[in-house]
This record gives C-alpha cells, structure tokens and sequence, in this order.
C-alpha cells in the first residue's frame, strides 16, 4: 500500500455521499456533537500495532529530504467547528517559524436556498433593465423618427406657403398696378398733366403697384415742386391714385435775414411760398422779426418761435374779419415788440395800436365794427393841422384815438415855489407872491385841455 505523505494528511477533503454520511477522515463543517467538543482526541495506543506489523490502513511517516535547509514542523490534525473555527490539539503552533508549513484547506461552497433566491432576483432585475433599455432606446428611436417627420411637414409648409406668397404677390401686382392719376379740380393757371407730372406719377403709369406708394411722399413731392400747391392725395382700389390740389394763397411778406434785407411770401398759415421774392406785390408787409433762414415750402422760423405763431394768428383774423379788403388798406405790421404790436395805414399816417395778443379777437372786432368812424376821426386830426394820429385798440374803455404819436409823453410843469409870508408894517400880513400882480410868467400853469372826442360812440 502506497504510503501517505504527511502533506497529504494535513490536507481535508470533503466527501459527502448520497446518505449525508461522513467517513471518518471527513472534517465536519458543522462541528462536532455538544458531547464530544471537549473531549480530547484519542491517540493511538503504540501497542496494539508492533513495530515488525505493518498496518495496511497507515504508514508511517518518513521524514523529508531537505538540502540541508530547517526541517519542516509536523502540522497536527485539526478539525473544524460549525462556525468554522478550527479545533484540535491546543498544545500546537502554528506559523511561529520564518519556514512553517501552511495548512491549506479545500473548501466546497453548498448552493442554499438564500443563494438561489438572490441569483433569480439579480437575474429578474437584470432583465428587467435590459427591458427598460430596449424600450427606452425605442421610443427614443420612435421620437427622433417623429421630429425628422415634423421638420419634413414644416419645410414642405413653408416651401408651399413662399409659393402661395409668390403667387399672391403676383396676382396683387397685377391687379393692382397704376392705371390712373384722377385730378378731380385743377387750379387757375395749371393743368392735370402738370401736377400729375409735378407730383412723379406720370411715369410709374403701368410700372408699379399704386397699392405699394406712399401717399404721404407724393404730397411732400408736390410741395417741393411748386410750393404755392397744397395737395392731398388718396388711393382709389384697385389701380387710381386721386390728387386733390388747392392753390395757397399770398397772405403777407416778411423782412428777413441778419439784416431785415430779404423778402419771403407766406400763407396765412406761415409756410413759405418765395424765399427770395424781389418786390411785397403789394402785400402786406411784416418787420421786426428775427428770421434766420427761410426754406421754400417749409414754415417760417421755428415751430416754437413765438413771433411766428403770434403774426400768424394775427394774420388769421385780419384776414377772418375782412380788415385786410378796407380802405384805406393797413400795408404794414411791426412784431418787433409782441408786447406792443403796431399795424400802419398806407397812404396815411395812422398808427393802430394794437398791443399784445391777449384779448386779440375783441381788440380786432372793435376795430372793424367801427373802421369808418374811426378813420373819420383820424382824418380830421390831419385837417385840423396834426402831423398823426394814433388809434389804440387797448384802452380800458374801448377805442381810443390821439392827435399825438405813440409814447407821447405831456410835458410836466415846474412846482409853483412860495415865498415866506412877512408882516406889513401895519401889523397886516402881506399877499403871497403868487396873488401879487408881476410880469414873470414862471409857475404859471396852462388851461386844462379836454380829452379829445369823449362823446364818440365808439369809444366807449
């Protein structure tokens, strides 16, 4: 019988057969019986077997060879408790040599009920997760299929809707292209061809849509091109523009410059019709403003320029009450106090005074309900040998006129001086020197004169 080797024998196997027996060289994994785990292991009697008897079961041991290197200790049996701790002789050590021998154990793992419970939830949970990835990939596939669908229906919209522009854009021009410029009223002096010439629409006949043109730029180019025309202009569907045209009219003729030196014609809303006009034509004419610049078909001066809006007002209500058609005619303005505003007479020297603009409308009314009796009046101061006269629209009761011009101011008299009264030698107070008859006209003061024409209507 081949002999074990002592390697062997420290080596433990486990053998279970069909019963769940043990044999006896079969480490228990479960420990020993309560009543045998303290019972020391039996050791063989050296008697029962002699030493000329070989026992068929054990040999004996043989040393190792070594090459002269520390010999290997003997690693006693062990056996194993059923919490897996080692059991055996307490006596023996272990590891304590630099060369000991370690005992190695074969161990065989039982599949129990635990394990195969948790591998079958692994194996559930990782199928589930690869179902959860295939299904989440699908609809991933299912939503990029659905965006790539909707930029196809949304560049198609957009493709048929630019060709349904196209088309509409086309039939629009088509119908709607100029056919007709309509001058309903031509002024004096002009002609429906001129101002449709005047107004740029003679050649875009046929040529472009009337529906795309501006109505406001036909206007402002009418105006450039002849600023004594005021048009309004408006489309007619689907293919006529109408042009109403109206002739401003000359209102007044303004100084203007650094120096006054230049003439410019306006309307009576201030906008210019002649920059550089030569002569006033016999209009009336406005001085004293502080106009810079004129540009033709623009207003004149700033459109906060004060002075401007006042003259224009003015001119505005001369021209609404008819002051302008009376005769004699006022042929000049003077603005160059708004506080004091002054209009002449032509052929006449008359000044009307009119002052500020506040209660203008009142002030102007007066004047026309009493032109003739006031120039009546006036006319008679230059009879009776006056130089002027001058008529003031702001008095407190009304209308007043003087023999003496603007700002005349009466001469004012000395004080009358007293002498000291002294006695007579009778004892009699002597006559203030004012009450004694002399020859020195000094402090004597004139006759009081009546204010001309108290009893004039018109006056008040």
């Amino acid at each position: 019988m081949a002999k074990k080797n002592k390697r062997d024998e420290e080596r433990a196997s486990f053998l279970f057969d069909d019963d769940a027996g043990r044999d006896r060289d079969t480490i228990d994994l479960f420990g020993p019986d309560d009543d045998a785990f303290d019972e020391p292991d039996e050791e063989p009697d050296d008697e029962s077997v002699g030493p000329d008897e070989e026992d068929p079961a054990h040999e004996p041991d043989k040393p190792e060879k070594t090459d002269g290197a520390d010999k290997r200790s003997e690693t006693p049996a062990f056996r194993f408790d059923r919490y897996g701790r080692r059991i055996g002789n307490k006596k023996a050590r272990y590891g304590k040599r630099k060369n000991a021998p370690k005992a190695t154990t074969t161990v065989v793992e039982n599949e129990t009920v635990a394990k195969r419970e948790y591998d079958d939830a692994r194996a559930r949970s990782e199928a589930r997760a690869k179902k959860r990835a295939r299904e989440e990939a699908k609809k991933a596939a299912l939503r990029k299929a659905e965006r790539r669908k909707r930029r196809q229906r949304s560049f198609s919209t957009m493709v048929l809707g630019l060709i349904a522009v196209a088309v509409l854009l086309g039939l629009t021009w088509f119908v709607t292209r100029l056919q007709k410029v309509n001058v309903p009223f031509v002024p004096e002096g002009y002609t429906a061809q001129q101002i449709a010439d005047l107004s740029g629409l003679s050649a875009r006949i046929g040529r472009r849509s009337a529906l795309l043109i501006s109505t406001r730029d036909v206007e402002k180019h009418i105006r450039e091109a002849d600023t004594y025309l005021d048009a309004t202009v408006r489309y007619a569907f689907p293919s006529t523009i109408t042009i109403t045209v109206s002739k401003r009219e000359e209102a007044a003729c303004v100084r203007w410059g650094p120096q006054n030196e230049y003439l410019a014609i306006i309307d009576e809303n201030g906008t210019v019709l002649n920059a550089a006009a030569e002569t006033a034509s016999g209009l009336l004419i406005a001085d004293g403003m502080n106009i810079s610049s004129a540009v033709n078909g623009a207003r004149l001066g700033d459109t906060s320029d004060i002075q401007v809006a006042a003259l224009i007002r003015l001119l505005g209500k001369l021209k609404e009450l008819g002051i302008l058609e009376r005769t004699p005619r006022i042929n000049r303005i003077d603005m160059t106090e708004l506080m004091q505003i002054r209009m002449y007479v032509e052929g006449a020297p008359y000044t009307i005074e009119v002052g500020d603009t506040s209660n203008l409308e009142t002030k102007l009314m007066l004047l026309q309900k009493h032109w003739a009796e006031i120039m009546d009046e006036a006319a008679s101061f230059i009879r009776s040998g006056k130089t002027t006269a001058t008529i003031y629209l702001y008095s407190k009761g009304g209308v007043n006129i003087s023999p003496y011009e603007s700002g005349y101011m009466l001469p004012t008299l000395a004080p009358a001086s007293f002498a000291p009264v002294t006695p007579s030698p009778d004892g009699e107070p002597s006559a203030p020197p004012e009450d004694q008859p002399t020859d020195d006209s000094y402090g004597q003061q004139p006759a009081a004169t009546p204010m001309p024409h108290q009893d004039n209507p018109f006056t008040g």
